[in-house]
C-alpha cells in the first residue's frame, strides 16, 4: 500500500462524525507552515485540536 492510499484512508477515518466530533486533514506543501496550510484550506475557524497536519519529507532532507 502506498503512502497516498494510507493518507486517503486516514482522511476517510477521521472525517467520519461520532457525536459531532470530526477532524480535518491538511497536507502541507513544501516550506509551508502549519498556519499557512490551515489558512489555505480555509480552516481558520476550525478548532485547532481537530486538525491533523501532514508534512512529507524525504530522507535526504532530514
Amino acid at each position: 500500500m502506498n503512502i497516498l492510499r494510507r493518507v486517503e484512508m486516514l482522511e476517510a477515518a477521521v472525517g467520519r462524525t461520532n457525536e459531532g466530533d470530526c477532524y480535518k486533514v491538511v497536507i502541507l506543501k513544501e516550506g509551508e507552515s502549519y498556519e499557512e496550510g490551515i489558512g489555505r484550506e480555509g480552516l481558520t475557524d476550525w478548532p485547532f485540536d481537530r486538525i491533523l497536519a501532514i508534512c512529507f519529507e524525504s530522507a535526504e532532507d532530514s
